[in-house]
């Protein structure tokens, strides 16, 4: 040690650097801990917090004084200031005149670590990984949440099979997260009214690396009972502890970001829980700017950006009119704003007679630009959708998509990033996106990663019998017959590992379709398989409960005990042990109900091998080479139809494609063929499926023309905004004057030298009424009309004005291609146009006719 360098001062710095979970993705950091006392390191589960609350004076001394002990204090403590304090990141470097960029992401959970336990799953793990991806590129950005006292729940599976939850009251002084304070040193405190009383929050903060989150907690003494118990448990309680939570998530978050001195200049709403900040901020700028309902909410729209998560109805809320109307009607009260006003926003345009308020379309309608989370997922999202934009073809309906990805350094395995520092140029984990030596992966020996695989394999059994045999002590406490068997995992065989929430459409038991068939490919005398599942039901799923209990249930079978294994307790830590070990990663959603999923992802860069429903990410990651697909890319009505063709198709492929790869020898005892499946998938899945790129797209493609649109709104007092409502207004009362009189087909195109070509010209003849001709757009949708009636788009062709003919009457003309293909026409479109819009489609207005291409010129 240096002078400098005394336990109190290395204390002091390894508190800096516990209470900064840059730490959960550095496993130097990790094993600095482990160095200065491996054994209270793993009693305290990793918890850095912990750890050092509980590492004694002696332990400590004795520790530094170990030359490794302090070069690796060092080296850990250099490498996390330099991170910290680093200027040329990717945003500064790609955006060096933009720093009015901070954004605000809210979201209801985020998976960090497992020792900060507010998270339940993907889409919380996702916004863990999206903040610390933020970081990493040095993106202005700050997280909003909430802090459940409780967590979600801890998973025991009783002898029986039943999934019991299990709540804790968690401690936050052994969290790493610390009080927000004002200039006085006293504890932040924001108030939020649910339905006509008062509850206060108290506002933590965590440090991620560069960025910081704040999160609310109500569990404070100002409050009642009732509402100190809102942020006990995440996704919990009946309806109304929902909208409070998402009230409080919100309003509570908007006010909690001007508590702290923050004003973020872009807004995105991880699901529709935040929608309600939008409301808080219309108010705001109603209040103190002076700015009508609608001017508000232009001015909001401009920079604030959704994404939607799930197809599945229960992942977008929904309320009654009556219950908004008992949690807001004082509000908009107070806020002069008319119930009905608001109301009418969260509505499905078609009405179909229903009364409730949903949170999606509330969404949608405060954000300019909306995203799926995976291609097919934003195909799936502007099909359920479509009628939010009526008449608006389905290609065109403004939900775009961003694949997710994984943060690759939280979960890659370090023994893997050994391998590649050997085998590849450095700097790959800075740049995994713009990093061109992914095809070196291809040059480590079969040997050297078999051998790595075989470990990682090894080691996620040794964990998972731990865990079985605690399962096996309660069971046995529970029963009279006393103890019961040990079971043993075999690390040899060819291991599939299932392990995701238990929602009935992920189809968890698909694979005991057939128990005879399945129990000849398990217990093959040379070519053993086993299966490990994990995962969790929501309390109040009893159909999912109820594929837990049939996964334990076969687990006991004489035929299978041993075979398959029904894991209970899965979190994040358990989570590496899988996607590292595991040798393949299966997923039977029903298609197409998996927006995006993201274990597979994390299971593939370990190099773990898909075989998965083309679903969600996969349908963009599999090419052929880097996994197997199960079924095809069709949609079924008939669901026990669905669930047979997938079934056969995924004993076929286990049966004549995967086991026999994977057991396919040469003589060092290697199976070459797998390890090639095996190191594509590393090569593909690396760079494409990271939250390196996916929050990169973010920011090119939805954060900075958000910045660029709100600020240019908010110029001049809001004069933008302002103008922008005023037309949108004037427009929706003048467009039903518009009619489509004609459309006509042209003469035949010409060459340069005259030479009559194929393609033609259309005329169409527009009465605009008292509309202008700058405040639309003609264009034409080529493509073909099926029998069902269901419109193929092949592009769009814009359509140039000619001139007005009479007073409001206007001609516009455009060469089109003709095509042989059945069904083959055009839809003409007359859309609104303006500068400041997010997208055309966004007032849902469209004057509309469709020709085929054999009756252009007959009228229409």
């Amino acid at each position: 040690m240096t002078q400098s360098e005394t336990p109190v001062t290395i204390l002091n710095g390894l508190n800096r650097l516990a209470y900064n979970v840059w730490w959960s993705w550095h496993m130097d950091a990790q094993d600095l801990f482990g160095l200065i006392d491996s054994r209270l390191w793993k009693e305290v589960d990793r918890n850095p917090v912990i750890f050092l609350r509980r590492l004694s004076r002696e332990s400590l001394i004795e520790a530094v004084s170990k030359k490794e002990v302090i070069d690796a204090y060092r080296h850990v403590l250099s490498g996390f200031d330099a991170y910290c304090s680093l200027k040329s990141t990717w945003f500064a470097e790609h955006y060096p005149g933009w720093r009015s960029l901070l954004v605000a992401y809210f979201s209801a959970e985020f998976g960090l670590h497992e020792s900060i336990p507010i998270y339940s799953g993907g889409l919380g793990v996702l916004s863990g990984d999206h903040c610390k991806a933020a970081s990493d590129l040095g993106l202005p950005f700050v997280g909003v949440g909430l802090l459940y006292r409780q967590g979600y729940f801890i998973q025991q599976i009783n002898k029986k099979g039943q999934q019991e939850a299990v709540y804790t009251h968690y401690d936050f002084a052994d969290m790493p997260l610390k009080p927000v304070k004002d200039q006085a040193g006293h504890d932040i405190r924001i108030s939020v009214d649910l339905s006509g009383r008062v509850c206060h929050a108290g506002v933590w903060k965590i440090e991620i690396g560069r960025i910081s989150l704040f999160l609310l907690d109500t569990d404070i003494e100002e409050n009642s009972p009732e509402d100190r118990r809102l942020t006990y448990n995440l996704y919990g309680g009946d309806i109304e502890t929902r909208i409070s939570q998402e009230i409080l998530l919100g309003i509570g978050g908007v006010r909690t970001l001007e508590a702290v001195g923050i004003t973020p200049t872009v807004w995105h709403m991880n699901e529709g829980h935040s929608v309600f900040m939008g409301i808080e901020r219309i108010t705001d700028l109603m209040r103190g700017d002076g700015l009508t309902f609608a001017e508000a909410l232009e001015a909001v729209k401009a920079n604030t950006i959704f994404t939607t998560h799930t197809p599945v109805p229960a992942g977008n809320d929904e309320f009654s009119f009556i219950l908004m109307e008992k949690y807001f009607k004082k509000y908009f009260e107070k806020e002069k704003i008319k119930l009905h006003e608001f109301m009418r926003i969260g509505l499905r345009p078609t009405g179909g007679g229903s009364d409730m308020f949903s949170l999606t379309i509330l969404a949608f309608h405060f954000a300019a630009q909306s995203n799926g989370v995976s291609k097919l997922h934003g195909h799936v999202s502007r099909t359920i959708w479509n009628d939010v934009w009526s008449g608006i073809p389905l290609g065109e309906i403004p939900i775009g998509h961003i694949t997710n990805g994984v943060h690759t350094l939280t979960w890659l395995d370090p023994s893997i990033g050994a391998l590649l520092d050997k085998y590849l140029e450095s700097g790959w984990r800075d740049r995994l996106v713009d990093f061109d030596g992914w095809e070196k992966i291809y040059g480590i020996p079969d040997k050297e990663l078999w051998d790595v695989r075989w470990v990682l394999k090894e080691r996620m059994l040794r964990a998972l019998q731990h865990k079985l045999a605690l399962q096996s002590q309660r069971f046995a406490s529970q029963t009279k017959k006393g103890k019961t068997p040990e079971i043993t995992l075999n690390p040899d065989a060819l291991t599939i590992g299932f392990a995701r929430r238990f929602a009935t459409y992920k189809r968890a038991t698909l694979i005991f379709r057939d128990l005879e068939r399945l129990k000849k490919i398990l217990n093959h005398k040379d070519r053993p398989v086993q299966l490990i599942f994990a995962g969790k039901a929501h309390p109040a799923d009893r159909p999912g409960q109820t594929f837990i209990a049939r996964v334990h249930e076969i687990s006991q079978m004489k035929d299978f005990a041993g075979k398959v294994v029904m894991v209970e307790g899965y979190d994040m830590h358990l989570a590496r042990h899988l996607v590292s070990g595991v040798d393949i990663w299966l997923n039977t959603p029903r298609r197409p109900y998996e927006a995006s999923g993201t274990s597979g992802q994390k299971a593939g860069i370990n190099g773990a091998v898909n075989f998965s429903v083309l679903d969600g990410w996969w349908v963009e990651g599999f090419n052929g080479k880097n996994g197997w697909p199960i079924g095809g890319e069709n949609n079924f009505d008939d669901e026990e139809r669905q669930d047979q063709i997938d079934s056969e198709d995924i004993y076929q492929k286990l049966e004549n494609e995967i086991i026999p790869l994977y057991y396919s020898r040469n003589k060092s005892g290697i199976p070459e063929g797998w390890m090639s499946v095996v190191k594509e998938s590393m090569r593909t899945i690396m760079p494409e499926f990271s939250t390196e790129r996916m929050v990169k797209d973010y920011t090119d493609t939805m954060y900075i023309p958000a910045l660029e649109r709100g600020e240019r709104l908010a110029d001049g007092h809001f004069a933008k905004a302002k103008s922008l409502a005023e037309w949108k207004a004037w427009l929706k009362r003048n467009w039903e004057y518009i009619k489509i009189v004609s459309i006509e087909k042209g003469e035949f195109a010409r060459d340069e030298e005259g030479n009559i070509l194929k393609d033609f010209e259309v005329i169409i003849t527009i009465d605009l009424g008292p509309i202008s001709p700058a405040d639309v757009t003609v264009e034409i949708f080529k493509g073909t009309m099926d029998k069902r009636g269901e419109f193929k788009s092949m592009g769009i062709i814009p359509m140039k004005r000619l001139g007005e003919i009479w007073e409001g009457f206007y001609s516009y003309a455009a060469i089109v291609p003709p095509d042989e293909r059945e069904g083959y026409g055009f839809f003409f479109h007359v859309v609104p146009t303006h500068p400041d819009l997010g997208n055309k489609y966004e007032l849902g207005l469209i004057r509309t006719t469709y020709v085929a291409a054999r009756d252009l010129g007959k009228g229409i």
